[in-house]
């Protein structure tokens, strides 16, 4: 079976390139799906209150050209929204700092949270990690839905891609039991849970400038030059993989788990690439996450995750005693501040099971993801 992915080149966020390179990508990936509907619905990444430049999110332009891409298709009016982390509450915040006006400044296309109209229970039958899962309403019912993610790091999944935005449609209490595990297999599979709920038609991802480093919120943008389209999630953040310079992208849990399922290739010679060559793909130097347990030597992978660590720790210095590590930790391991005025978040070794929620959250990057001395070693001898 062949998966087609549609690749685009694109330097800037110019709106004429950025229009450019998402018609282009879409184009090559075979075009959007044929649909008849009134209403079509684009899943952003808005994590959180970022500027557009930090690339916490998805960049307004290519939001914006994915609204006009559908509008081209169909004609249908189009919903750009996103279910932040909780603790983002003030919503016109959330909407200036991302820009996202500017995207729905389009007719016929308006912007929202996908919380706006409840969650309901979604059951299913092939869960392996979660009996079962509260998604967005407005995600559930939507007749289309592209799912628009910006490609980044991440600390626990190691990208943050196609699979991994979909995530963002469950409510609070599902992503906290998700993370509350000590294993990165059994968050991957409970990612794969909700994605396998409803899959997206088709995806588009900004890829122009992404995250390296520690994402997915306080990385460093890094300039990549590529929007990537497909129908198939699993191809796409393969791609996605190799532009990140990962030479055998199932060695990252999250997409192993989504191959096991059947969601997609096993293998390159399954994907299809429309608008580049592989060996173009690579970002020279990109600073992936830290996926510490390959760098083992196989006789010790087994008890890899025991061995090798990053866990929160606090940095006084930019700790502004918010309370947010407290209140986003699914394990209650950082207890509420007193109130006092002068003491700082401390984090219960003994609870704590690294999901590292508090480093996301963390406003001012005060939390920081501190590797233990194997795992710094680990680093050193990659680098």
């Amino acid at each position: 079976m062949s998966f087609t992915v549609g690749v685009a080149r694109c330097g800037d966020y110019g709106a004429e390139n950025v229009s450019r390179a998402v018609a282009e990508a879409v184009e090559r990936a075979g075009g959007m799906p044929e649909t008849a509907c009134e209403d079509a619905l684009v899943k952003a990444n808005l994590l959180s209150p970022a500027e557009p430049e930090r690339a916490v999110t998805t960049h307004p332009e290519v939001l914006r050209a994915v609204a006009m891409e559908i509008q081209k298709k169909c004609g249908a009016r189009v919903h750009i929204a996103d279910n932040p982390g909780f603790i983002f509450t003030d919503t016109a915040e959330l909407f200036k700092k991302t820009k996202i006006d500017a995207a729905a400044a389009l007719d016929g296309v308006s912007r929202g949270l996908l919380a706006d109209r409840g969650f309901r229970e979604a059951e299913g039958g092939g869960f392996k990690a979660l009996a079962g899962a509260r998604v967005s309403a407005r995600y559930l019912d939507a007749a289309f839905c592209v799912n628009a993610p910006k490609l980044k790091t991440h600390l626990e999944t190691e990208i943050s891609g196609c699979l991994k935005n979909i995530f963002g449609t469950a409510d609070t209490a599902t992503r906290k039991k998700c993370h509350n595990s000590r294993s990165r297999k059994r968050l991957a599979d409970a990612i794969v849970d909700v994605y396998s709920v409803k899959p997206p038609q088709f995806h588009v991802m900004d890829a122009i400038e992404s995250m390296e480093g520690d994402g997915p919120s306080h990385g460093l943008p890094r300039k990549t030059g590529f929007v990537l389209a497909g129908a198939n999630a699993l191809a796409v953040d393969w791609v996605a993989a190799v532009i990140m310079g990962y030479d055998n992208p199932p060695d990252i849990p999250l997409l192993a788990a989504a191959a096991a399922r059947g969601m997609g290739p096993v293998s390159r010679g399954e994907i299809s690439l429309v608008g580049a060559e592989w060996d173009e793909l690579p970002v020279k130097g990109f600073k992936k996450s830290s996926g510490y347990v390959r760098a083992l030597p196989v006789f010790l992978r087994g008890v890899g995750y025991r061995l090798v660590s990053v866990a929160p720790r606090l940095d006084p210095d930019k700790c502004v005693r918010c309370g947010i590590c407290a209140r986003v930790c699914p394990v209650n391991a950082i207890p509420p501040l007193t109130g006092a005025g002068d003491d700082f978040p401390s984090v219960e070794r003994e609870k704590c099971v690294r999901c590292l929620c508090c480093h996301e959250m963390c406003p001012t990057g005060a939390m920081t993801a501190r590797k233990n001395l194997l795992a710094r070693l680990i680093e050193r001898s990659r680098a």
